[in-house]
């Protein structure tokens, strides 16, 4: 199999300004209503760039998808919780969580992905993975890690996430004090089983 060789400067930024005008087209229309041409109309270049790069608009599709999760959950990755009591952190990662997750962008986002999920079950595999999954792993980090910590970690992210989001994507969403008062509650809620299920921080 001949490896595909490595983008030079300009074919990296070419690439960047495809996935950029692909994101802007997808997020407004939705993937089956964008075409190819549209996405070159935006970002110049030729079609011949995105099936060389991408493979195609599901391939470019694909990219948009992991660029987009990427940047979303920035700000999470970037936390350094070092050793901060469970109760602040919990509340340090569902404050940035959800700070993230009930913007516009991610709601359209979610919608996106939401629309295209049965035509590309594998691409809604993958948006879990580095979106969902990727949430729930920093989590359990902070929690302690283990099998115990990654079951707690999934319980809070979609105690957290399941309601504030459903009702952004519903166009009811929730007021700030509302979901300062959710994450306060999911918080209690985890902390006293933490004990019996997650291993104590080190």
């Amino acid at each position: 199999m001949t490896e595909t060789p490595a983008l030079t400067a300009r074919g990296l930024a070419r690439q960047q300004a495809l996935i950029a005008a692909a994101t802007t087209l997808f997020l407004a229309k939705g993937y089956a209503s964008v075409t190819v041409d549209e996405v070159v109309a935006i970002a110049g270049g030729s079609k011949t760039n995105i099936y060389r790069q991408f493979g195609g608009k599901e391939g470019l599709f694909a990219a948009v998808v992991d660029t987009l999760c990427a940047e979303l959950l920035s700000p999470l990755v970037q936390l350094q919780l070092g050793d901060t009591p469970r109760a602040a952190g919990l509340m340090i990662l569902g404050r940035t969580l959800l700070g993230q997750l009930l913007t516009p962008r991610h709601i359209a986002f979610q919608r996106m992905v939401t629309a295209a999920s049965d035509q590309f079950p594998a691409l809604m595999a993958r948006w879990y993975e580095v979106g969902p999954r990727q949430s729930q792993r920093i989590i359990a980090g902070f929690l302690g890690g283990g099998p115990g910590c990654a079951a707690a970690a999934v319980l809070f992210h979609d105690m957290l996430v399941t309601e504030a989001v459903s009702r952004a994507m519903m166009g009811t969403p929730m007021p700030p004090d509302a979901v300062a008062q959710h994450l306060q509650n999911a918080v209690a809620l985890l902390l006293p089983g933490l004990a019996e299920i997650c291993a104590p921080l080190e």
